[in-house]
């Protein structure tokens, strides 16, 4: 009886690993998993990876239309184009965009996917691509890696600002099937002003609710969840709504000064990258060469 208790005593231990193990499960698919693989072993990837292990979401291929990224973050659920499976390293990158733009999400406590996301997203995928050494016949070959290639190259030929401008202007087109137009932290800035003049009058309901009804149209929200927000709000009785205004206030503009913060901390961190690797870069761009690079 003793030695069973003993070897109870061993197992139980290895047995809430093996269920963590299991809790922690990223993707169901192979090639996703592959890819995991893959940022575990780069400097820019390793940390996504860790965060992911710590507050998992589940990545998935999408089945609907539209060669992006797109996030279903209150089901726990990011979907991947398909096309991008038969590269384990187009795949990590992909992954890599998506998992940033998570953990911006996360940090920041926004209750929706941003342009800037999208924008500093774009740096940190570029600067993996360098660190895999993903060459010009590598992206010929991937069936769908165009955009990625795209966003690559106005980063390594036209510069950190520019490709940021590339990814604002893809982030601010309307595109239903991405989720698109996202908004902007300089919009939700605008917003919050209106919010704080309109803690003593009637116009914060309308204010709420027009957020959410764009959220619909980005397909960031549905109809149902809209409506049920806005008849929780008006069911609230007039004290607690004085309240909930200005606590709300409050947390949103911490929401946006938070992200104002990591946006030029980011910005900091990809431009001693670049200054500790011209020659590198340098030899990227001459293979590269023959990018196009579009003029607005």
């Amino acid at each position: 009886m003793k030695t069973r208790l003993l070897l109870l005593t061993f197992l139980l231990p290895l047995a809430a690993c093996s269920w963590n193990k299991k809790e922690v499960s990223l993707t169901s698919e192979p090639s996703i998993e592959r890819a995991f693989d893959v940022l575990a072993g780069t400097r820019e990837g390793r940390p996504l990876v860790k965060f992911l292990r710590k507050r998992p979401v589940r990545f998935e291929y999408s089945n609907t239309p539209g060669l992006c990224h797109k996030f279903s973050l209150k089901t726990g659920k990011i979907f991947l184009p398909t096309e991008y499976k038969t590269s384990d390293k187009i795949l990590a990158l992909a992954v890599a965009r998506a998992a940033y733009i998570y953990k911006l999400y996360v940090y920041t406590g926004l209750e929706e996917i941003i342009s800037e996301e999208e924008e500093l997203s774009a740096l940190l995928q570029a600067r993996l691509a360098v660190e895999l050494g993903l060459t010009d016949e590598e992206f010929a070959r991937t069936r769908g890696a165009g955009p990625i290639k795209a966003s690559f190259c106005a980063y390594i030929l036209g510069g950190t600002r520019y490709a940021m401008e590339r990814a604002r202007k893809q982030a601010l087109a309307a595109d239903s099937d991405c989720q698109r137009p996202l908004d902007t932290v300089e919009n939700q800035r605008v917003w919050l002003e209106k919010i704080r003049k309109s803690i003593n009058d009637e116009t914060f309901y309308q204010l709420l609710q027009d957020r959410d009804l764009l959220r619909v149209k980005r397909g960031a929200m549905t109809m149902s969840e809209a409506m049920k927000n806005d008849a929780r709000l008006r069911g609230l009785p007039a004290y607690e709504v004085y309240r909930y205004q200005r606590t709300f206030y409050d947390v949103q503009s911490d929401i946006v000064g938070r992200m104002d913060k990591v946006r030029a901390a980011e910005l900091r961190e990809d431009a001693g990258w670049r200054a500790s690797r011209q020659t590198a870069l340098d030899q990227i761009r001459e293979e590269f060469s023959d990018c196009d690079l579009p003029v607005d």
